[in-house]
């Protein structure tokens, strides 16, 4: 969250972060992805890597997954979060909110 704070204050052009939510509560995990929000509003690029799936959909624009550090998958945020047998394919299960 500090990390998070910093880059609001002191603007960052390129963001990499890596599990913001693991270990969190969800009504901080709320509060990071209001705060992510912001940082999209003022073009900041954001390499996030998150096991999240609700968290990282509904911030990604662009997605690539991996598996056995081999990237599986790229495309458009909103194409996988829209495609059920998609997710099941190649996250195991169906992420259907």
């Amino acid at each position: 969250m500090l990390a998070v704070a910093r880059a609001i204050i002191e603007p960052r052009e390129l963001l990499l972060i890596d599990e913001p939510t693991k270990g969190l509560a969800p009504a901080i995990v709320n509060h990071m992805r209001d705060a992510f929000l912001q940082l999209k509003q003022t073009r900041t690029t954001i390499l996030l890597v998150e096991q999240n799936f609700n968290f990282a959909s509904s911030l990604g624009d662009s997605v690539a997954v991996m598996d056995s550090g081999r990237i599986v998958y790229t495309g458009s945020m909103a194409e996988l979060a829209a495609d059920l047998a998609l997710q099941t394919r190649l996250l195991g299960l169906s992420l259907e909110q």
